[in-house]
């Protein structure tokens, strides 16, 4: 696993902006951990609560691992450029935690942080911002120090160093103004000063991103159809955004981009000028393992394991949180905006395994050609953030049983 001070040391020397992965699936994170070991370059995995968390707390819906079998199986594979990170670390943001009091909120995300750290994870997101909209937003600073001290105080305990995220703000679509993160920067390098802590190392800013079904809404993608000026539009995003990042760099931190997902070539090369220092990309990921999985089942003939698959996972009704106003989406891509939800679900193994069985005997690793898939989008994405214009993935090679167009590392 990569030593956190590492990560921080590469985008210190102004390095170019790094994909941090949401572990979608076991495929999501194989991919992920093979394709940094292959370019040598940091992968950091971005877990949120709902999909691991501790034990104690219920563990996760993927692949209903914990945060200790998590980094485990991490382990296992090698791993030695990934950094474990906790997405949305914070009060409510674990799986059934919505009436929670203040109190026990608090209580369950400390229990949360605490086997993070034990663990390994090396990047910690404090983020008390659920219901931060009817309640002082000294409150939610408050809360946010609270926790930052805490992990603070464990990290030193358990002989563990720790880089933290902060940012509370929801994104909109719409680019933040520099005011807002010049205040949150003043209380937090007060805070930081007074306890003789470290700075954080990422903040989450709006950059005018904003995931809705299977596409980016967001300012510069999602608006081709109104009237307004896509050139003036990125031009000011730019302008806007590297206000925030002179904010941030100031401060010592780098900003961070959520709501990654879906962006063009073009807009994801635009990020390599804005300063950023990493990008979050997660349903997407999930969407296209679903895709390939959906797209065997119909090109051998097996239209029941498709049909199953689509039931199952239109029924979880996990879409719901990502339909956009008006939405003009099918049930099959409802079920596809779902699908990963799913992965674990013992009907859908079920399922998975009669494709496997098929796929295998054509001489076809399924979960190979899943990861070859996603290696191909990691390495699209690299490729266009500069990666490989500083010599790396050299060493990314096509294999045997693996769809042409769909990569492998080495």
């Amino acid at each position: 696993m990569l030593d956190p001070r590492e990560l921080r040391r590469y985008l210190d020397r102004g390095s170019h902006p790094i994909v941090c992965v949401g572990p979608m699936s076991r495929n999501c994170v194989t991919a992920a951990v093979r394709y940094g070991d292959a370019i040598k370059r940091p992968i950091p995995l971005i877990a949120s609560r709902r999909q691991i968390d501790a034990a104690s707390l219920g563990g996760g819906y993927v692949e209903r691992w914990n945060t200790e079998t998590f980094a485990r199986f991490v382990r296992s594979i090698g791993g030695g450029h990934a950094v474990l990170c906790r997405d949305h670390g914070g009060p409510w943001q674990g799986a059934g935690e919505d009436a929670l009091s203040v109190e026990d909120a608090m209580v369950r995300a400390k229990a949360s942080i605490a086997e993070d750290i034990a663990q390994g994870f090396g990047v910690i997101h404090l983020d008390p911002s659920i219901g931060e909209d009817t309640r002082d937003p000294r409150e939610t600073l408050e809360m946010l120090f609270e926790l930052y001290a805490f992990s603070i105080e464990t990290a030193a305990r358990l002989g563990r160093h720790v880089e933290f995220e902060i940012g509370t703000e929801q994104q909109s679509g719409e680019v933040a103004g520099p005011t807002e993160l010049i205040a949150l920067l003043k209380d937090v390098t007060r805070f930081c000063r007074a306890g003789g802590f470290q700075h954080p190392l990422f903040c989450v800013v709006q950059t005018g991103t904003l995931v809705r079904e299977m596409r980016n809404v967001g300012l510069t993608e999602g608006r081709k159809n109104e009237d307004i000026d896509q050139a003036y539009a990125v031009k000011t995003m730019e302008r806007n955004v590297k206000a925030l990042a002179d904010v941030a760099y100031i401060n010592g931190v780098h900003i961070k981009e959520h709501n990654g997902d879906y962006l063009s070539d073009g807009s994801m090369a635009t990020r390599t000028k804005w300063e950023i220092g990493g990008v979050n990309i997660a349903p997407e990921f999930g969407v296209l393992e679903t895709r390939t999985l959906l797209s065997l089942c119909s090109e051998f003939g097996l239209l029941g394991v498709r049909d199953a698959m689509v039931e199952l996972f239109y029924a979880s009704r996990k879409w719901e949180k990502w339909l956009a106003q008006s939405s003009e989406a099918t049930d099959l891509d409802k079920a596809v905006i779902a699908g990963h939800y799913s992965f674990a679900d013992p009907a859908f193994v079920e399922q998975k395994a009669a494709l496997a069985a098929e796929t295998a005997s054509r001489g076809i690793d399924l979960d190979e050609h899943i990861q070859g898939a996603m290696l191909g989008m990691l390495r699209r994405m690299t490729w266009c953030l500069g990666y490989h214009a500083q010599g790396a993935g050299a060493a990314i090679e096509l294999k045997p049983g693996v769809a042409s167009g769909a990569v492998q590392a080495a």
